[in-house]
């Protein structure tokens, strides 16, 4: 009699721990589907962690997707190896200057190639360059003259710092008429190896470079620059 009841209470015992174990299982295990606990986990510390950790790759993938199917903003640039003249691509002179897509101040979209046939200086600057501030009066000055004459010169301004807003309420106040593009990202700045502020390329009416400026230019330099790219 006493072994049964030993059996009997040991038998007892044990189912207790088994149901209390099941129990303990049912109530951490926060899916019933065994897909998500693989996934999420089963605690509410572990569902917390990896959603946060899902939440953020998410994220992260938007943000690249947006970035790929808005090509509008980001510079094009050409990789092509040789220019439609013939002439390689190059920063040296007698090469064909690299092309690229910018946007301007008010929205629009605009190639260097867009000029060919013109003759055009490329001019990178920023609105507080000291040798910028220096050069910009005459230069608009020049463009001016040269636009009242009927002549076809370009000036590509090409603004690799300042934000849309800083550099239209600049140009607005010193009376900038010429073309001014963004460049945002500073691919533009990176594709012709910008080392100092302003840097001037003057490009003939094919698109090849004829000279470079480093530094401000002057009006007499000017002059001598845009008539040398004149002429072809």
């Amino acid at each position: 009699m006493a072994n049964r009841r030993s059996t009997r209470t040991t038998h007892s015992i044990g189912k207790t721990s088994s149901n209390r174990k099941a129990q303990q299982r049912k109530v951490h295990r926060v899916f019933q589907s065994d897909l998500l606990t693989a996934l999420f986990g089963r605690s509410v510390g572990t569902l917390i962690t990896r959603s946060a950790l899902f939440v953020g790759a998410i994220s992260l993938l938007t943000i690249l997707a947006v970035g790929l199917l808005r090509p509008g903003a980001a510079p094009v640039v050409s990789s092509s190896p040789s220019s439609t003249s013939g002439a390689p691509v190059g920063l040296q002179v007698g090469d064909a200057a690299p092309n690229f897509t910018l946007t301007t101040l008010d929205g629009k979209q605009v190639s260097l190639s867009d000029f060919r046939g013109k003759p055009v200086m490329l001019n990178f600057w920023y609105t507080t360059c000291p040798g910028c501030l220096a050069e910009i009066p005459g230069m608009q000055r020049f463009y001016a003259a040269q636009q009242a004459a009927g002549k076809s010169f370009v000036i590509l301004g090409v603004n690799s710092v300042d934000d849309a807003h800083t550099a239209q309420q600049f140009a607005q106040q010193e009376g900038m008429t010429y073309t001014l593009v963004l460049d945002d990202n500073q691919r533009v700045a990176t594709l012709y190896n910008l080392t100092a502020t302003p840097t001037s390329y003057f490009l003939d009416r094919q698109g090849i470079i004829r000279s470079m400026v480093v530094g401000p230019v002057d009006d007499a330099t000017l002059r001598q620059k845009v008539a040398e790219i004149s002429q072809t």
